[in-house]
């Protein structure tokens, strides 16, 4: 699907930070017409500030949460491209982790065609080592 481990992060966090702009009030075709900028920035990042720059964008996911009083609250997503969508903000706060999750098996479809072992991403997985973990 992507040329390099590294076009499938960048994609990943410029979508990330896409709908948060978005689900946070500002324009759907406003915040998308800097994604191309935003993408030639992250592909010249080594990895550490690829690292930084997730946990900043996820504190930031956090911090929006965090303020949330209703996660039924409608949403009007207008695009130049694909028309108008009503929706609510846990519709589209589901669709950013689908996409992740989405996109990491990519990354470790890539990894394991380059001989490297596969690293599991499934939520549930990830539910229980946390629990044992604290």
């Amino acid at each position: 699907v992507f040329p390099s481990i590294s076009k499938v992060m960048a994609h990943i966090y410029v979508s990330d930070n896409i709908w948060l702009d978005f689900i946070s009030g500002e324009k759907f075709d406003e915040v998308y017409a800097s994604a191309d900028q935003l993408r030639e920035q992250m592909e010249t990042k080594r990895i550490e500030e690829v690292e930084t720059m997730f946990f900043d964008l996820s504190d930031r996911y956090k911090a929006f949460l965090d303020r949330q009083e209703d996660m039924e609250t409608a949403l009007v997503l207008e695009t130049s491209f694909a028309g108008r969508l009503e929706t609510r903000l846990s519709d589209l706060v589901q669709h950013v982790g689908n996409h992740g999750t989405y996109h990491r098996g990519n990354i470790t479809a890539m990894l394991r065609q380059l001989g490297h072992p596969g690293v599991m991403t499934d939520y549930v997985l990830y539910l229980y080592e946390r629990d044992m973990q604290g």
